[in-house]
Formats: C-alpha cells, structure tokens, sequence
C-alpha cells in the first residue's frame, strides 16, 4: 500500500480526512473490489472515527459516480427529508439575538427559541448517511456488504485514539449534558477525554453488526429505523418510524456543466453543487489570470458574490419551489451576469448589508478512482459536530440535524414542509477532460461552494496537482462583503484588495480539507491526496 498526501498508483486509491479510513478503502482494493466499494468502506470507516464531522446518523450523503462499465457519470442523493408532521411554522422565530453566534444568527440572520431546529428531539430528520452509503455500494460495487462494514467493525472493538473528538466534546460539553445517553456514549468514563485516550464507542459495534447481517436498509425499514423513529417521536420530536421506513436515496441524471470546454457534474439538487458550477461557468467568461495578480482575486470575489445571491434568492428543493436550473446553468445567463465586471474590470459590489462570517460545519469527503475507469466523489455531513446531540439509547451514534438545514422562517425558498428535502451545502464534483477524469470535495459548510471551484479551476487552467491545488490561497464571500482570506499565511493581496475598495475581514480558515483523485487515460495512472491523507495501490 502507497499513503501519503499525494500519491500516484495503478490500481486505485482512496482520499479523504482519516488516515484509518484512507488505507480501508485501499483494503477493498486489495480484495478485488472497485473505487466504490473503496468509497462506501472509507465513508463507513470515517462515520466511526470522526463523528464530530459525520456520525452513523449524519443526515446527508451525496456525490457523483463515473462508471466505466457504461461511461455514464450518475448523482447520488441521500439528503435528509423532512417528517410528515413537520410544517413552516413548527419553530419559534426571533429577530437575531444581539452578540448571539449559531447556524440560526449566521446563516438565517434571526433566532430560534432554544435551538429546537439544531439541537434536541425536534431538530432530527430521517438521516441519509447510511442510505447514500448502501446505495453507492449496492448500485455499482462488487463486494459483499459485509465487507464494507467489517473493517469499521474492527475499528470500534479495537478502539482508536479520540483525536479531534476530544476537543469537540469539551467545546459542546453544555449541550451534550443535556441528553444522557449522548454524554454516555462521548464519556463513557464520566470525565473529558484527552485527544490520546482509546475510544470504545459504546454499543456502535452491536449496531454495525446488525447492519452488515441485515444489510443497510434496516437503518429505514428493520429494527434499528423502528428504534430511531419511536424514540426520537419519545422524547418530543414529531419525526416516526413511519418516516424512517419512508426514506429513500435517490440514483439518477446528475446536474451537468463545462468549464474550459471540459464537461462538469454534480449531484442534483438541493446538494450544493449547482452553485459552485455557476461559479465556473462564470470564470470561463474570462482568459484565467494569475494568481499573482490582485485581479484575480477581484474578479474571483465577484463571481462569487453573484452566485451567492442565485443561490440564496433561487435554490431549495425542486420538487417544492420552482427552480430554473437549466436557466442557472446556463452559458448566457453565465455571460450576461458577469458583463458588469467585463465593462468595469475594478468595479466592486458593495450593495446590501454586511454578512456575517459562514459557519464551517462538520463534513467529511472521500474521492477515490480505479485503473478500470471508475471515479467518485462523495460528501458526507453531521452539520454541527455531533449534530443535533441526540443519541438513541443501544445504538451507540449520534443523530445530525437535517432539519436545521431548512430556513426556520416561514415563506421562504428553503423553509420547512412535510417530505421537503433541506438545501445543503455539499458541493461534491466530477470533471471529465480528453485526458483525464477528476472527482473533488472537501469539508467545510458554506465555504464548500466558495473554494471547491477555485480548486477544480487551478487543477484545470494552471495544471496544478491535487496537494497544490488544496493548499493555495482561498477567498470566500456570501453574497456581499466583506471578502474572507485566509490569515495563516498571510493573504499577499488583502491590502490591494482594499485599495480596491473590497472589505476583507482575515480569518483562520476558508473551507477546510480537500480531497482529490485524479485518473489519467494516456497513462491509466492515478493521482489522489489533497490537504489530508491518500492510501492506494
């Protein structure tokens, strides 16, 4: 097995956020299975390791899969849908709480009595995680489904080291006191962890083992769906066992672009990449600039800001609002969006009230390729680490909060209603070239939208190569500005930026790992790595 950063192999590899997860996908590998058995593996692997990103219970699983057996590139869609007793006005809405900071005062500009759509019983939704992560294994991989879960079996009864976990226990200690069964299964001991203590999660062992003999769908239809919906249904929440065994992921024609004449797919909506494709159909309006030059950086803060404002007046479930998707991809609509900034190369679009910083939320991305042809990229998310604190007592995992992904305030595009699957910011790609084939994704909540393109347009227009390419310079911005640099390193073009008339505000991150695969035809060699970690053969 080759691991590291950046690597280049013949037979497949697998990138992503754990190491652990990384080199169980290179295991399926070995075992004769494909890039998606290697991805449902990693992506299992990674709900048990890194739970504050994505647990069993995370609410959404989505992403793209390239398959040689038929040339066809394929959306998956495991988003969360909302209850059937779920209604637009189900929360107590506020105007925004002076000095309060949350996903509600962030992303919402308002507050939510008491959280109830982040946190407790009444901000659960049937979770996707699992179903996105059977239907990739179950639609396009050769191995046995016990397989996929044997290797995450091992993890829990072996333990691990809490890591990161550690830190995210203690910063939602409060919360997590709260429900029990959470504060039981996070501190089995009673006490704070450190990051080097061996964690045995509780009962999640019985749980996988269920799965791996039941198959996934007991997760929805069996007795750990019955388990979930009566007891969140218990203890307040109007979600049912008759929601979980209605759930379904969906397997379908994904959303399609191009970019430099390359063709570009993303899952469909209400995922998050429609958006970071409007993004690049922008950028292609223009001969690529470098990234020395502080034009760049301008005319890149502009494009975003304007996908940013389709994207919060347009975009939510298609299947509730009426959303012109064909129109927002499409090269006119590109073109005469940017013309502004073509006649008025310094003109810089102060309109409208300040934003406030996005919220990075717990997300975790595997990408993973084969030497048959094979790419994927999926994204998987918890919202918030741990989401929405909710652990059902036996099953040793936490329930995200899908429902928090809606906006809490009635009449909107993306407010809530019975069956409506929440807009989210997952932002997953694959770009088809003559000579190579690229699936890309990361973590990191709205920001997801912001630098996934910019990542896609360096590998394209500048031939930089995945670890590169997701460690450059990034900005984001949501709308209006101000415009977000990264501080550490210092961002070089923040004081030509202001000149400029740009409000930059520096922050400790923009968007957080990357994680590419890389197929190239001539030689069938593939590339895979990024901000984190690559395993393969």
């Amino acid at each position: 097995m080759i691991e590291g950063k950046e690597i280049r192999v013949g037979r497949g590899a697998v990138a992503t956020e754990a190491a652990q997860a990384a080199r169980i996908g290179a295991r399926m590998l070995e075992r004769g299975g494909n890039a998606m058995d290697a991805a449902a593996a990693a992506c299992l692997a990674c709900g048990v390791l890194i739970p504050y990103y994505v647990d069993i219970g995370g609410y959404a699983c989505s992403g793209v899969v390239l398959e040689s057996a038929s040339g066809k590139v394929w959306s998956l869609d495991s988003n969360s849908a909302a209850p059937a007793a779920a209604h637009a006005s189900m929360y107590e809405v506020t105007e925004k709480i002076p000095g309060k900071v949350g996903v509600n005062e962030n992303e919402y500009y308002c507050s939510v009595k008491n959280d109830a759509n982040v946190y407790g019983p009444l901000a659960v939704a049937p979770p996707g995680f699992m179903g996105g992560v059977g239907m990739l294994w179950e639609k396009w991989g050769r191995l046995r489904w016990s397989e996929i879960v044997e290797p995450s079996i091992a993890l829990v009864q072996d333990g691990f080291p809490y890591g990161e976990n550690a830190a995210e226990i203690e910063r939602r200690l409060p919360i997590i006191r709260q429900y029990e069964p959470t504060y039981r299964l996070l501190m089995p001991n009673g006490k704070l962890p450190h990051a080097t203590d061996i964690w045995h999660r509780v009962d999640l062992d019985k749980t996988l083992e269920r799965l791996a003999s039941a198959g996934w769908r007991d997760s929805y239809e069996g007795e750990i769906g019955r388990r979930i919906g009566d007891y969140v249904q218990s203890i307040g929440g109007v979600m049912t066992r008759d929601d979980m065994a209605a759930f379904r992921p969906r397997v379908g024609v994904p959303l399609e672009s191009s970019f430099r004449g390359a063709a570009v797919y993303g899952p469909i909506l209400p995922n998050g990449s429609l958006s970071a494709m409007q993004i690049l159909n922008m950028l292609d309006q223009f001969e690529p600039l470098l990234l020395g030059d502080v034009h760049y950086w301008h005319r890149l803060a502009e494009i975003l800001k304007l996908a940013w404002r389709d994207r919060l007046d347009y975009l939510a479930d298609p299947d509730f609002v009426d959303v012109p998707v064909a129109r927002l991809l499409s090269r006119d609509y590109a073109a005469g969006r940017v013309e502004v900034l073509r006649n008025f190369p310094g003109y810089v679009d102060l309109l409208g009230s300040p934003q406030p910083t996005a919220t990075s939320h717990g997300t975790a991305n595997v990408s993973a390729a084969d030497g048959e042809g094979n790419v994927v990229a999926v994204t998987l998310t918890q919202g918030n680490p741990f989401g929405t604190c909710v652990t059902v007592p036996g099953t040793g995992f936490t329930l995200a909060h899908g429902m928090c992904r809606f906006d809490p305030r009635p009449g909107r595009p993306n407010s809530v209603a019975p069956g409506k699957r929440p807009l989210n910011n997952l932002g997953s790609m694959i770009i088809r070239l003559s000579d190579r084939d690229l699936a890309v994704g990361m973590q990191g909540g709205r920001r997801i939208i912001s630098v996934i393109p910019q990542v896609t347009q360096r590998m394209i227009d500048f031939e930089m190569y995945p670890q590169e390419a997701a460690t450059s310079p990034r900005i984001h911005t949501m709308g209006y500005e101000p415009v977000e640099c990264e501080q550490s390193p210092p961002f070089p073009w923040e004081k030509e930026l202001r000149s400029m008339g740009h409000d930059v505000r520096p922050v400790s991150e923009v968007g957080r790992t990357v994680h590419v695969a890389e197929l190239f035809h001539p030689t069938k060699t593939i590339v895979a790595g990024g901000s984190t970690f690559a395993a393969g053969l």
